[in-house]
């Protein structure tokens, strides 16, 4: 039985991955998704990290010049679940880059699928891949021996959730007021993007990210901790509110309490001074009230989120998002280097 709800986990990752949002920064703000291009060139250097894979390609111009592309791609920790490593590409080799041209710089691209000497092709940006024909299959990593271990540590909500996208709620977008639309109107993201200087995302946003999370019984806490930028929440179950004169944090202070298998937790007091990945900026104001539900099988983790910021806001935000469980599967460190 925990052999076959492991190959059900994946069936159902592998047919909701190509729809998730991956990205660490805007991946619209900065490229434009809708001019396909490929480059082939001579690999240069290789830099195999969070928050991107980045590799450099001489590349030979129409008019015969030499010139060096930066290649940007996925973060190492997702790529290696999808089975491909560092190891794939090597200083010399010749190899094609399929991708989207960056809006901000020349020879620069993001780089979505790579074509290897060996005449086979790896995705470089899992959810950007399928657009040049590969079919993902995630989990490739994990062992039996791990998922019957996962198996056997799962405990309700306690457990590894690995990120989807596979619900049908139609997706709303926020009514932003006119200060709101200001103030991101100005962002710069090539020199306000926190993620370039691998500083951590604050609350709401960084619970709409690809990687793992993890719940954790702390008995009067519940940590929430999360892959990306290795950042952990606390939701304190022994208050029902945030003390008073408390200092303001990214993460905010989260209170939270059990209503059957459902979590329901209060979140205020935030100080991050944006509400998405493209600069619009939220106030102090900003709270939450979250539910992380799971399902009768426990299979699955749903999320929803009313969000209200009176300066950003017109009205209320509600969020949905959702997990599966995929056994064997275990929160990697991020070491976001630069």
């Amino acid at each position: 039985m925990r052999h076959a709800a492991f190959h059900v986990a994946i069936a159902v990752l592998c047919w909701f991955l190509p729809i998730i949002l991956s990205a660490h920064h805007s991946v619209n703000a900065f490229y434009d998704l809708e001019a396909p291009m490929v480059v082939g060139g001579t690999v240069t250097s290789i830099r195999w990290a969070n928050p991107h894979v980045r590799l450099k390609l001489k590349v030979r111009s129409e008019n015969g010049e030499s010139e060096l592309w930066d290649i940007d791609s996925g973060g190492p920790t997702l790529l290696r679940r999808l089975g491909v490593t560092a190891d794939i590409v090597e200083l010399g080799d010749s190899v094609i880059i399929s991708g989207y041209p960056s809006k901000r710089r020349d020879d620069e691209m993001i780089g979505v699928s790579i074509g290897l000497p060996d005449g086979s092709e790896a995705p470089l940006f899992p959810t950007l891949a399928p657009r040049f024909g590969h079919e993902l299959r995630s989990g490739v990593h994990i062992t039996v021996e791990e998922a019957a271990a996962g198996s056997r540590e799962a405990r309700g909500i306690f457990r590894v959730w690995t990120a989807s996208r596979g619900s049908n709620a139609p997706v709303v977008e926020p009514s932003f007021t006119m200060a709101a639309i200001v103030g991101r109107a100005v962002y710069d993201p090539l020199t306000e993007d926190p993620a370039l200087r691998c500083i951590a995302q604050g609350m709401p946003i960084l619970m709409d990210n690809p990687f793992p999370i993890q719940f954790l019984d702390q008995n009067s806490d519940v940590l929430l901790r999360f892959e990306v930028w290795d950042a952990t929440r606390v939701i304190h179950l022994d208050e029902d509110r945030a003390p008073a004169g408390i200092t303001p944090t990214a993460l905010g202070y989260s209170v939270g309490r059990w209503e059957g298998d459902t979590l329901v937790v209060t979140t205020t007091d935030i100080d991050w001074p944006y509400f998405d990945d493209v600069g619009t900026p939220q106030s102090s104001e900003i709270a939450l009230t979250e539910r992380f539900t799971l399902s009768e099988d426990e299979s699955r983790l749903t999320y929803q989120a009313v969000i209200t910021d009176p300066i950003t806001l017109n009205e209320p935000v509600v969020r949905n998002l959702h997990w599966v469980w995929v056994p064997g599967e275990r929160l990697e460190p991020y070491n976001c280097t630069l």
